[in-house]
This record gives C-alpha cells, structure tokens and sequence, in this order.
C-alpha cells in the first residue's frame, strides 16, 4: 500500500498511522516518515505565501477568504499530515476580475493562488457565505476562512466532483466533523438545496464507514443509509494510486505506449463523478447506465472537435 499512499499525497498520514508500532517494515515506515518531514516543512513554506498573497490582495482593497487548504489542514493534529498545493481563494463576484488583475504575472511572482468566483459548487449567495465566515490566527496575523458549515459543504462537493480519488479528501471531512463547535448551526446548513444536504450527509456517512469518523455530533445517525456502490468506489479510486479519469480523446492523446483496453480503461468514468455531475440519485441503482451515458456524450463531443483539433495541430508554425 506505500507506493499508493505516496502517489495520492498521504504519506505523511502513513506515517502518523503507523509510528511507533510494528505494522510497517523499517523501510516502509522511513518512507512514511520522509514524506512526512518534507510536508512539514512545505507547510510552512505555504504559510509565508499564504500572508504574502493575502498582503497582497488587501492592498488592492479585497479581502479573500480562504479555502480548503491551509484552512482546513489546521484542524489536523500537525502541520505536515494534510499536504496542499493550491492557496485557495474565494472573493466576491464583483471582485473577481480585480482580483485576477492583481495577481502578477511570471513564474518568480507566482505564490500559487486559485483565485475562486464566490463558493463554486455549493449553492449559497456569495453574501451569506461572506456574513458566516470567520477570522483565525495565523502567527501574528489574522486570516479570514470559510465558516464551518459553508467549509464542510464545500468539501464535500470537492469530494464528489473529482471522484474521491484522494484519501485525504475524505479526512478533511472527518476531521472538520469531529473537531465541530457546540455551536455549529447545523440548521443553517440544512438551507442549503436538498440534494446538496443529501450530498453532504452521504460524505459524513462514508467518512465514518471507512475511517471511523466520529459523527455523533450530526443529526444524522452512525448507520445511515449509504448506496453500496459508494464505499466500493472510493476505495477503487484510492487504489489507482492518484490516477484519476483522463478526458483527453484517444485518438488525440498520441502515442503513449500501452495498449487500446489501457487507455479506454484510464477514460472509464468514476461512478462518483458521473453521478454527481449527471445529478443522478444517490441510489442503489447500478452506476453503469449513467457511466455509459458519460462515455457517449464525451465521445460525441470528441469528435465533433476533432477536424479543428487536428488543424490546429498540423497548421505551419505548429510543433
């Protein structure tokens, strides 16, 4: 399981898994401890950048709340088990094209920031979202983040919109949900559209089957209804060891070395992505008319770019 755990970035969770105990070979628990160590130390780097991007913004008048993250790696019991690359951003609608023109150009400038428009994918006006977040340390400064409650919907959208292909993905959601405040308004959630609260109760669920998250704090109960398709395809997603769903067309792709079943097999829709994006019911059904579905609107569209792709490739001047 090591070389997976290194290609989907939890190798510094291995780690805090397996110290000081005997389930790991000296070998295997060194490399566990070196992804560690250097998690540990790029945090602190993304720290700095985090400060310098925020100083940044704010001296153009706008202030981001931050997102995912630094934001949520904070609720981990150490600084190097839940590793980012991404600073991720949020600020106002109206504020975006300003804060994009903000953002210095060339490589040297670049502090690794992932300006967003509002809260993508979780269905609040940006208002809201702005009046629930709050203010944390960070050293001696004071940075803005996500409320809780508007964090963890954003979590778990993130989770199914890329398939949950990564372990740590499915951690933040566990450990926001744990370390949950008396005072996390659960009924300023439960506005949110009910087929987003159903997505949000799904990912708790799957959080305390796989990892035993602690969910007494939710209104909803230990045991709760969970598709059995779902935990069967988190788990295959972690297997692939990082690998998620290539949209790159086959026959645009180039010649990769492997063989026809390979590179259909690395296009095969993640159930977890189709369903969330077809907003197909989190139902027992089976995921393959939906995966099918998936295939021939990819392809149908794969074709019709196909004559200008081509063009563009073999066009003069072109590599």
């Amino acid at each position: 399981m090591a070389p997976t755990l290194h290609a989907t970035a939890a190798g510094g969770l291995g780690w805090w898994r397996v110290q000081g105990s005997e389930v790991a070979s000296p070998e295997v628990a060194s490399g566990f401890h070196d992804a560690y160590r250097v998690q540990t130390l790029d945090a602190r780097l993304r720290e700095r950048r985090l400060l310098q991007a925020l100083e940044r913004f704010r001296a153009a008048g706008i202030h981001p709340v931050v997102g995912k993250g630094w934001a949520i790696a904070r609720f981990y019991p150490r600084p190097g088990l839940r590793p980012y690359g991404d600073l991720d951003l949020h600020v106002a609608p109206e504020a975006y094209e300003h804060a994009a023109a903000v953002q210095p150009a060339g490589e040297e400038h670049d502090l690794g920031v992932d300006l967003h428009r509002g809260l993508p994918r979780v269905g609040r006006p940006w208002a809201e979202v702005a009046a629930h977040s709050v203010e944390v340390e960070l050293g001696t400064a004071r940075v803005r983040v996500l409320g809780q409650e508007d964090h963890l919907a954003l979590l778990c959208a993130h989770l199914l919109f890329h398939g949950a292909w990564r372990p740590f993905w499915l951690c933040d959601v566990a450990a926001l949900v744990e370390a949950t405040r008396p005072d996390f308004d659960w009924a300023y959630l439960m506005t949110l559209p009910r087929r987003q609260v159903e997505q949000i109760r799904l990912v708790v669920a799957l959080a305390h089957r796989l990892l035993g998250a602690d969910v007494s704090r939710t209104p909803w109960p230990p045991e709760g209804p969970i598709p059995s398709w779902l935990p069967r395809a988190t788990l295959r997603a972690w297997g692939r060891g990082g690998h998620y769903t290539l949209t790159t067309p086959i026959a645009l792709a180039g010649g990769s070395g492997g063989s026809l079943l390979d590179a259909v097999r690395a296009r095969w829709p993640n159930p977890i992505e189709v369903t969330y994006r077809w907003r197909a019911p989190y139902d027992g059904t089976p995921r393959l008319p939906i995966q099918l579905l998936d295939v021939a609107v990819r392809a149908t569209r794969a074709l019709m770019a196909a004559p200008r792709v081509l063009a563009r490739r073999l066009s003069p001047g072109e590599p």
